[in-house]
């Protein structure tokens, strides 16, 4: 059983646990992936309670291979996410949901690769940059912050004299 499938038939009742590493070689599977490099260690727990079966998935780890928006140096991306799921049985194939996974009565294993991928590439931050203690390290390049500086469009603090008496009529 590759170690990204998780066996949820024969289980007995209680909390069965999973742990795993994943790195660069998870990633070449899905070639338009953002995330190309990284390490992360990836926790299941499948717990089963009469009929009830819920999934939990931990990824801590780092993506190594972005880009920081500000000087365009490669840095590393640390995660840290956690999901909840509950497995539930149908006898027709359907499409899982965000919080459920449908599973047909005969399947032993779930596949979690996809969910794992998902979960990594959701918890990439919108801005990436360095550290403030890391960029007075000097982790950021220096030279592409100076070029920046130099060449950001510079905002006319000066205003326009027709708003200016709009400005006297807020003060009274």
């Amino acid at each position: 059983m590759p170690k990204n499938c998780i066996r949820i038939a024969g289980l007995s009742e209680g909390e069965h646990g999973q742990e795993f590493e994943i790195r660069n070689k998870f990633f070449q599977k899905y070639k338009e992936s953002e995330v190309k490099t990284g390490e992360f260690i990836v926790k299941i727990v499948v717990v089963l309670r009469g009929l009830d079966r819920k999934l939990t998935i931990n990824i801590e780890g780092k993506i190594t291979n972005l880009l920081c928006d500000y000087c365009a140096k490669k840095l590393n991306c640390v995660i840290s996410t956690t999901s909840n799921f509950v497995i539930k049985e149908n006898e027709e194939e359907i499409e899982s949901t965000d919080e459920i996974i449908y599973v047909l009565p005969n399947q032993h294993h779930l596949d979690l690769s996809q969910l794992i991928f998902e979960m990594v590439n959701l918890s990439i931050p919108n801005k990436r940059t360095h550290s403030k203690s890391e960029q007075e390290k000097g982790e950021c390049d220096k030279g592409m912050l100076q070029l920046m500086e130099k060449y950001a469009t510079k905002t006319n603090k000066e205003i326009d004299p027709r708003w200016e008496v709009l400005n006297k009529l807020k003060v009274k």
